[in-house]
């Protein structure tokens, strides 16, 4: 931006500047410079501090045509209509945006400098946007939808910070909205379509009215320039028809009679619009719909009864019953649930009550007795099963023991089979082991026997060719017995001493007796000499 601005629509000429010989020129310029940055720097500077904005407001221009009198802000629409951009400086007036904190530099001979404070929504708070520039707003139009239009906005400002120009909005903070437990927000709609049946408690939605949907517990941030939220609560409620409240309604026979009771009830959610603008709050309801049903329907139904009928309890039941199924019907179409109808208390005239009561205690008695009975034959069931089940238990346990003891000899017996297969794998074993021990033994003893055998048919080979050599065995007997005796015999016969040498002597003195004494001899010597037999056997077989 130039140090120095001229003024609009004029500007200096040669003729009127001062004629300054060139030397002083050079002590001029840095002069001017200086005291330029000190204008700069001192006077067009401005600190916009923290929580602060900054307006300007243009001094110089044009000022507004005659189709934007009375408007003080150039407003991008009001710039747009007189065919400006939005930053034109052309026409005087409030500059629209604002410049938040930060140092900058303007002119104050051409602007207007104010320092304001930011726009601050805090917790619990909502901010509303009120136009202060524009045109005013037709009748029966509440917001300002169109950007030429003076009025509140739809637009809420939640809890933060807003840099708005104080010139052209105001800001109207309002508290939200909470929705506890146990409520519904009932929406009155301020602006929106023209209802087709403004008569209907209950619009369609986005018709202003009524809607038809409810809010559910919560917080909302509302505009009540657009919309007002009613709460109504849909927990249950509870009528106590005592003393003036209560019922009285004459009997079939036209005694009064005299009803004390509790109804509870609840708003249906899906209906709380209409009963909302039908009837209004808790009370309203009480008084306008449920206490004036109650009342027809218990006289409707009371006067089909007599008087005595109302103290006996299964008529009592009955009633209450018609009441209620009569009291949910007509009641529930109206957008309220009827959820309990207790008749606590129904009195009947003193005049009638005193015989019927007797007879009802009588009744009662009688029935007490009776209930007496059937309480001595339950109670005689009752041992009998006891006795039954200490019977069955009893047998439980002897089947138990009986399981056990069956379970126990299983087990026994599978452990003795056990044992047993073992002991006869064993024994299979060991007699497989005997057996090829014995066929061992069997086949060493075969072998030590053909040992023997051998041995001995190896002992006697010689024997046999020597019996075969002689012929027989008697041959053989008599050749070995005579080569053991001939050694002694010769040594007998060769001695001339002893006993024999006299038996032989006197057997040689003798004749015919020595004579028949060697002729077996020479017959035998005859027959074969043990030469003879020697020589077969050194030569072979004869």
């Amino acid at each position: 931006m130039a140090v120095v601005t001229p003024p609009p629509g004029g500007s200096y000429t040669a003729a009127h500047l001062p004629r300054i010989p060139p030397a002083a020129w050079l002590l001029l310029i840095p002069i001017v410079g200086l005291l330029g940055v000190c204008y700069w720097w001192m006077v067009q500077r401005i600190e916009v501090p923290a929580g602060k904005v900054l307006v300007l407001v243009h001094k110089v221009g044009e000022p507004l045509p005659l189709e934007a009198e009375g408007q003080v802000v150039l407003s991008p629409s009001l710039l747009a209509s007189l065919g400006e951009p939005p930053d034109s400086t052309r026409f005087k007036g409030i500059v629209y945006d604002v410049l938040p904190e930060g140092r900058y530099f303007f002119d104050p001979f051409f602007w207007k400098r104010d320092l304001v404070p930011a726009i601050i929504i805090r917790q619990n708070e909502v901010g509303i946007k009120i136009r202060k520039y524009g045109n005013s707003l037709p009748p029966g139009k509440i917001l300002a939808t169109e950007p030429d239009e003076r009025g509140p906005l739809p637009d809420v400002l939640k809890p933060s910070r807003y840099n708005l120009n104080p010139h052209a909005y105001d800001v109207r903070r309002v508290p939200p909205v909470f929705i506890p437990e146990g409520y519904v927000g009932i929406q009155i709609l301020y602006s929106g379509r023209d209802p087709e049946n403004p008569n209907d408690y209950v619009v369609k939605q986005g018709e202003r009215g009524v809607q038809p949907d409810v809010l559910p517990p919560g917080m909302y941030y509302n505009n009540p320039y657009v919309r007002k939220i009613e709460l109504i609560e849909v927990r249950t409620q509870t009528l106590d028809l005592l003393g003036e409240e209560a019922i009285r309604f004459p009997s079939n026979d036209s005694f009064e009679i005299v009803v004390e009771g509790t109804i509870q009830y609840a708003v249906r959610q899906d209906m709380a619009p209409y009963v909302r603008s039908a009837f209004g709050d808790h009370l309203a309801i009480k008084d306008a719909l449920i206490m004036p049903y109650a009342n027809s329907l218990s006289r409707i139904e009371g006067s089909k009864l007599l008087a005595k009928e109302f103290i006996s309890g299964e008529s009592r039941i009955e009633f209450q019953k018609r009441v209620f199924e009569g009291l949910s019907e007509l009641c529930y179409a109206q957008g309220i649930e009827i959820q309990d109808v207790l008749y606590r208390k129904i009195i009947p005239p003193q005049e009638i009550m005193g015989p019927i009561s007797d007879r009802q205690i009588a009744g009662q008695q009688i029935i007490q007795y009776q209930n007496e009975i059937k309480l001595a034959e339950s109670e005689a069931r009752l041992a009998e099963q006891e006795e039954m089940q200490n019977q069955n238990k009893a047998l439980g346990e002897v089947n138990r023991e009986v399981v056990v003891l069956t379970v126990d000899a299983e087990q026994k017996k599978a452990v003795q089979l056990t044992e047993a297969s073992k002991r006869f794998a064993v024994a299979k074993l060991e007699l497989e082991a005997a057996r090829e021990t014995a066929a061992a033994l069997l086949s060493r003893g075969k072998a030590a026997a053909e040992v023997v055998l051998l041995k001995y048919e190896a002992e006697t080979q010689p024997l046999g060719d020597a019996i075969m050599a002689f012929g027989d065995g008697e041959v053989y007997a008599q050749y070995f017995f005579y080569q053991k005796l001939g050694p002694a015999l010769k040594s007998v016969l060769a001695s001339t001493e002893g006993p024999f040498a006299e038996i032989f002597r006197s057997l040689t003195a003798t004749g015919p007796v020595g004579e028949s004494s060697r002729l077996p001899v020479e017959r035998d010597t005859q027959r074969r000499t043990p030469d003879d037999a020697q020589a077969s056997l050194d030569g072979g077989r004869p």
